[in-house]
């Protein structure tokens, strides 16, 4: 009985993952740092509770939860970069 929780939570964490990265998708093609009318809560607002119904906090969580992923992208794709200081 245990196995199968863990199953599912494994399951639950992977496709909370996926539908981040869908999130953090759609807010990297309709927003534009220079405008001010076109910010991350206008996407959340008009494109992305639309599609995915949320509240804006578990918006700003999964945009974190991809933040951090792309962080650790970058530090492996760094890992072999010397350091200046």
């Amino acid at each position: 009985m245990r196995v199968r929780h863990e199953k599912m939570a494994q399951t639950r964490a992977a496709n909370t993952m996926r539908k981040a990265r869908l999130i953090r998708q759609m807010v990297d093609e309709h927003y534009e740092p220079g405008r001010q009318d076109r910010n991350r809560k206008w996407v959340y607002r008009n494109i992305v509770v639309k599609i995915y119904p949320m509240s804006l906090t578990t918006f700003w969580r999964y945009m974190r939860l991809t933040r951090n992923e792309a962080d650790l992208t970058d530090k492996a794709n760094n890992a072999g970069q010397l350091r200046l200081f």
